[in-house]
Parts: C-alpha cells; structure tokens; sequence
C-alpha cells in the first residue's frame, strides 16, 4: 500500500508539472510574434566616421553588444546597412554615402542621437532588411546631376541632362523614349534617326540616354526605376535629354543645316 502511494504522489507531481507546461506553451502560442521587434544592428554593417565621446574598442564594443554583425571605421560599401556619422566626419565616407543613396542603395545614416534612442530601446523607427535590394527614386537631382565631389569616387559619371550644343551630340546615341511621348510626337523617332539617333520604347543594357520632360511624369519615372532596380547595374550612370531641349535642337538644326526630312517633322514635333 506504501508502495502505491509513493508512485501516486509521483504520478501527482509529473501531471502538474505537465500541466504547468502545457499552460506554458498555451500562453507563449497566444503571443504576437510581429510585435516582438529586434535592435536594428542585429545582424547588420555599421560603419562609424568622425569622433565620439567613447573611444573607437568602446563605441565597436557597445555596438556589438546591441547585435551588429559587423563594424567599421574606414570605408562605406553598398551593402552597409548603418552609418554612423559622429563630429567631424570623413568627407569622403560621407561623399560615398551620398553616391550609393543617389544609386539607390538605402544606407540609413545615424546621428549620437539616435544611437541613444536606440539603446534606450526605440527599435521600431531603425529598422533595415538584412539585404540591401535598390530602391531607386528617381529625382531632380538624378536628372540634374551636379555633383562633382561624388562622381570623382568611382567610374566617371556622365553629366546630365546632356548639353545639346554640337552637331553629332545625338549620332550613335540610344535613346529610351517612353511610349506616352512616342505616341504623342509619332514623328520622333524618325527625327532623332535624321541625326543619327535611334529611339527605342524600352530601356535596355545598351540605353545610351533618357529622354523626359521637365516636368518629370510619374509614368517615365516609373518605368526608369523599375528597370534599373531590377537590373544587375550596380550604379545610375545614364544621362537625361529633356524633351524641351531637344525640340528647340530639332528646329535649330534644321535651320543650321537645311534637311527636308527633317524639317517637315518639325511641326508635328
């Protein structure tokens, strides 16, 4: 009979304890996984430039602590998720921060101020894919590159928009012509191969220029993102035409050097 009791309270004892940790998991399924948001350097690039209150092995070991895969003192790359930039910062990492956002690459950069708001555990606002795709958004200042400390870092950038100031400016180019521009003007393909050109509705490796109006269309702006984001070109390099540059080239060249071709078009141009 003693027996039986003992292996009674036994079995007692293990059906709580399996009860207790059924319940356990009960509670831990009813969690909202999504919710549970991660320190932004968990996993992450991190370069630092400029000083900082802590010395270098301090700030390298704080950021370590908060998850960071890896950090740097020296050089930006593209698929460095944080920058950190402190008093007095290298121009140059600076420069190649803001070559690499004009490409596309989404490279967050970070104040002092903000690496206090993320240790004191504001996550949400700081958050980065593990992957850095292109996110390409294309702006004013893609079309009016103007920026001569930037395109000294790598391969030469072209300068845009293109200056129509020569007579064989166009030969040999070729040149992205969206559909909405083609099917208004439907002469300008055959202009631009008058000089030499050759439109093409459809954006390819070989795109030599782009061709947009000034006012910049959503739809254009559009088409250009998709193909160089999905594109395995690891910078944005191709310059624009405006179309109200080289409506004014097409008559102006037809004046200059009389064609018949040509100068019939112009009007539907």
């Amino acid at each position: 009979m003693a027996l039986f009791c003992k292996n009674n309270r036994t079995f007692a004892k293990t059906y709580r304890t399996q009860d207790m940790q059924a319940e356990q998991l009960t509670l831990f399924d009813e969690l909202d996984a999504s919710t549970i948001i991660p320190c932004p350097f968990l996993g992450r690039k991190v370069v630092a430039t400029g000083s900082f209150s802590q010395s270098r092995q301090t700030l390298r070991s704080t950021l370590l602590k908060l998850g960071a895969n890896e950090v740097r003192f020296d050089k930006l790359q593209r698929n460095t998720h944080f920058l950190l930039v402190g008093d007095n910062p290298d121009p140059e990492v600076i420069n190649y921060w803001r070559l690499y956002v004009h490409d596309g690459y989404n490279i967050c950069r970070l104040t002092t101020e903000d690496l206090l708001c993320i240790q004191s555990g504001n996550y949400s606002a700081y958050q980065m894919p593990e992957d850095m795709p292109k996110e390409l958004h294309l702006t004013q200042e893609h079309v009016y590159w103007n920026a001569p400390e930037i395109s000294g870092l790598k391969n030469t950038r072209q300068a845009s928009p293109l200056a129509l100031n020569a007579t064989d400016v166009l030969y040999g180019k070729e040149i992205f012509v969206h559909p909405s521009i083609m099917d208004a003007m439907p002469t300008l393909a055959q202009a631009l191969g008058c000089l030499g050109a050759y439109a093409n509705t459809e954006m390819a490796d070989d795109t030599d220029c782009i061709l947009i109006p000034k006012s910049m269309p959503q739809n254009i702006s559009q088409a250009v993102e998709n193909y160089y984001n999905s594109s395995r070109a690891t910078q944005f390099n191709i310059p624009f035409i405006l179309l109200e540059d080289l409506q004014t080239y097409i008559m102006e060249r037809a004046q200059q050097f009389p064609d018949p071709t040509l100068s019939s078009l112009i009007s539907i141009i």
